[in-house]
């Protein structure tokens, strides 16, 4: 019942937030613009995004490799594509790391240890996006540098890092958390500590997987910048690229937010400030967040044809997960 209404609640925000971004926008233009988009420059998103999911892909097999676990790229490839698709469709943006967490346990032998996997995975791509923000924040002119919430965010991120990385690499700091809230009293939860501080240990051991792994990650996501550029020269917007990488970074870090339905109007009204900011029209912002997030839907559904192809298919997670 509290999952149902959660999911009506981040619906209504997405609706409410999208009713208002288009009752304020020059329609007309967003539709004209969009219609006259260049074929090619999409199909250059499309390729971004491609080799963002063979990269990013790539990422996980190697951290699984430092477990000492022989994981085949082709099933690798198809649970990513997946977990995207889940990703993309379900009222939750994490539905996906389900799937790669009970396809990672196969192989690991431990839903512990792959949990580990995928959450260091996902720290190494909101870690990317935080440095180039904060590069392209550093780096930028006074237009981007007063970009709406950008100062906060950044600040506000670093000390998350921080915190994370102290825990990271001090050992023994995550157990005394856990001897602190007596939580390890718990023989369940103290044998799924210990597997996951197996896979840390691994990776604490091993400096060269994640300087590998954070590469590819930076690669991943400045992929993800250069897509929304290619969409932006699609729709014939000239977004400067200085401004590509602190807004898309920016953008992708607050939809994690969960107070809307997958980001859905979030995303647009974030875009919207931003491009007003920079002297680019409303329906320029509208169209470019519209027309990038469909085009991941629409690839994502390679996923759905990957879940149903599959001899033994991972149970689609529920919506609450």
């Amino acid at each position: 019942m509290k999952r149902s209404a959660l999911v009506a609640v981040k619906l209504a925000v997405s609706l409410a937030l999208l009713a208002y971004l288009f009752s304020s926008t020059d329609t007309r233009a967003l539709e004209q613009r969009v219609r006259s988009a260049d074929l090619l420059m999409l199909a250059a998103a499309v390729l971004c995004y491609l080799v963002m999911l063979a990269l990013a892909t790539w990422r996980w097999r190697l951290l699984l490799e430092t477990l000492g676990v022989d994981a085949p790229l082709r099933g690798l490839t198809s649970s990513y594509l997946v977990a995207t698709f889940f990703n993309n469709f379900l009222p939750s943006n994490i539905g996906g790391d389900v799937v790669r967490v009970r396809d990672g346990s196969r192989l690991t032998g431990s839903t512990a240890a792959s949990l580990a996997v995928v959450g260091i995975d996902r720290i190494l791509g909101f870690g990317a996006l935080y440095v180039l923000a904060a590069s392209a924040f550093v780096l930028g002119g006074p237009v981007e540098r007063e970009l709406a919430g950008a100062r906060v965010v950044l600040v506000g991120l670093a000390l998350v890092f921080l915190g994370l990385s102290y825990v990271f690499f001090r050992p023994g700091t995550a157990r005394g958390m856990l001897a602190a809230s007596r939580l390890d009293r718990i023989p369940w939860l103290l044998e799924q500590f210990e597997a996951a501080q197996g896979a840390v240990r691994s990776y604490r051991a091993s400096v060269r997987t994640v300087a590998l792994a954070l590469a590819a990650s930076l690669a991943v996501q400045a992929l993800a910048v250069c897509y929304y550029i290619s969409v932006a020269g699609a729709l014939r917007i000239p977004l400067p690229v200085s401004a590509a990488f602190l807004m898309v970074p920016l953008c992708t870090l607050l939809q994690a937010v969960p107070i809307s339905f997958n980001g859905w109007g979030l995303r647009e009204g974030l875009f919207t400030v931003y491009f007003v900011q920079v002297g680019l029209p409303r329906e320029s912002a509208l169209a470019f967040s519209l027309v990038g997030a469909g085009l991941m839907l629409l690839l994502s559904l390679s996923g759905a044809v990957a879940w149903l192809t599959r001899s033994r298919p991972v149970p689609a997670p529920s919506v609450g997960a």
